[in-house]
């Protein structure tokens, strides 16, 4: 992240945390959902969910914002994707 500030300054920054947000807020949505009582028997239908949600909210972004920087939300994007399994699996296979 501080290596799109140095290159192309405070935008390409805001613009990783967006990418990076677009996909963390409904995967967060849907771990509140699955993990609610009943929220097992429709993990397939939330999954589906959440990825709508997600291409909604890259659709939004680049038509309300098209001079954003497209590779700096990428960016934001994948690490979020990244981090999200190993961060889990890391919380699975450490005894507290």
């Amino acid at each position: 992240m501080a290596v799109f500030g140095f290159i192309d300054g405070w935008e390409a920054v805001k613009a990783v945390f967006i990418g990076g947000a677009i996909i963390l807020a409904p995967s967060g949505w849907m771990a509140l959902k699955v993990a609610s009582t009943q929220g097992a028997q429709y993990a397939t239908a939330v999954a589906l969910v959440k990825f709508l949600l997600c291409g909604l909210g890259f659709a939004l972004l680049f038509v309300l914002k098209p001079e954003v920087h497209a590779f700096a939300v990428l960016a934001g994007a994948a690490t979020v994707l990244l981090s999200l399994p190993i961060a889990t699996g890391l919380a699975q296979h450490t005894k507290w």
